[in-house]
């Protein structure tokens, strides 16, 4: 597969393809994903995984591109866990380098290369709570950026904000689409902005101001209201299909892009050329497909007149803040506390979130506060998974504690 960004950098040379405090030509980036691919050869081996725990930035993005030139799967991890959830993190995927900052040395670690290296790594929260690690060809992630800027008119020269994190698929789906419309990424929030990403949550906090706004991508979370003076696109999409899947302009129902549709239980199959090539764990790949190529994605939706409606997941998980919360890991960590006897985790409605976890408790401690449950909690979960709220029941009923949605 030929070099996106090298492409990029020969076509359009002088075209802006990043805004930071300098911005950077696609010629500059090139240039410096070069220099990142310099850096990393003596470290690397084809085949190798580099983890990255780093936020949004130039050389972040440049690092993309360079783990490609040296033939190495990146996988960006989530900034927001908890360090014992990083250490497992790299554990499982034994990366012969770890970077988690530009300014110090790379982290050269002991390292099996796998012979046919994804191009990258994603973790994904699973059906289980067990985090999954989602492997992604490139030409899987191009597949979805050329349906996605096709639908979503993004042409050469517009601006779209890196409003999500590159350890998210949402993220990534920005900077592949940008590159290959020519289009330039946004590291911060400009008047000429022609398309953004948001949760919910983010548009709760802000709404956009630019007047070249042509789109509002919204998605990873239940919308309890559309804005009716904003360019906006409902999306639905999944870590396994490289990102966005179906999108509709101002309406709840999605149009679909890729190839998808429903089993008779309302669950939404989908299959195409973004499928990603399976679960990795080991150094082994594992697509798990029916008997007809269709991969089952745990969401319930409805179809009417050719269009799709999201319904909501198959199981517990619930989303809050653009963030999946599968309540069995947190009662995980609950039941380990020495006094719990019982823990039931269920999400409650969150006018900025979209929800929130709230829990339920049998406990020998009748003292037992919601501040010593959360500071107990705070060095084994992300704080977006910590509860809110705490109500101590002797014993728990679970046929009262249904999800709020």
């Amino acid at each position: 597969m030929s070099d996106l960004l090298k492409e990029a950098a020969s076509s359009s040379p002088n075209q802006i393809a990043l805004f930071t405090k300098e911005s950077a030509t696609f010629s500059q980036l090139d240039e410096k994903a070069d220099r990142l691919a310099a850096l990393l050869s003596p470290y690397i081996s084809t085949g190798d995984r580099i983890a990255a725990l780093l936020p949004n930035s130039a050389d972040f993005i440049a690092l993309f591109f360079a783990s490609l030139r040296v033939k190495a799967a990146l996988c960006p991890l989530n900034t927001r866990l908890p360090p014992n959830q990083i250490n497992e993190c790299i554990k499982r995927l034994s990366p012969a380098l770890f970077i988690s900052s530009f300014d110090a040395p790379f982290e050269k670690l002991p390292s099996i290369s796998d012979p046919s290296p994804p191009s990258l790594l994603l973790f994904t929260s699973g059906t289980t709570g067990s985090p999954k690690i989602a492997a992604h060809s490139l030409s899987n992630l191009l597949a979805n950026a050329s349906a996605a800027v096709s639908f979503l008119d993004l042409r050469a020269n517009d601006q779209w904000l890196l409003s999500l994190p590159l350890f998210h698929v949402g993220g990534i789906g920005i900077l592949f689409r940008c590159i290959l419309a020519r289009a330039a990424i946004c590291l911060s929030e400009t008047d000429t902005l022609t398309h953004i990403s948001y949760v919910p949550t983010q548009l709760y906090r802000k709404k956009p101001t630019s007047k070249k706004l042509r789109c509002l991508l919204l998605g990873g979370a239940p919308i309890p209201s559309i804005p009716t003076d904003l360019p906006v696109y409902l999306s639905y999409g999944l870590t396994e299909m490289g990102s966005l899947v179906a999108a509709s302009f101002k309406s709840y129902h999605l149009s679909p892009l890729q190839q998808m549709q429903l089993a008779p239980d309302g669950e939404i199959l989908v299959k195409g050329a973004s499928l990603f090539q399976g679960y990795w764990e080991n150094g082994k790949l594992h697509l798990p497909l029916d008997d007809n190529g269709w991969f089952k994605t745990s969401d319930i939706g409805a179809m009417e007149n050719g269009k799709l409606t999201y319904v909501a997941r198959k199981d517990r998980q619930f989303i809050s803040g653009g963030e999946n919360i599968q309540p069995e890991e947190i009662e995980k960590e609950l039941l380990k506390l020495p006094h719990v006897v019982d823990a039931f985790v269920k999400p409650t409605n969150d006018p900025e979130f979209g929800a929130r976890p709230v829990a339920f408790i049998q406990t020998t401690n009748p003292h037992f506060t919601l501040k010593q449950m959360q500071e107990a909690l705070l060095p084994h979960l992300p704080k977006y998974k910590i509860p809110i709220a705490l109500t101590l029941c002797n014993p728990i009923s679970r046929s009262g504690l249904k999800d709020s949605f």
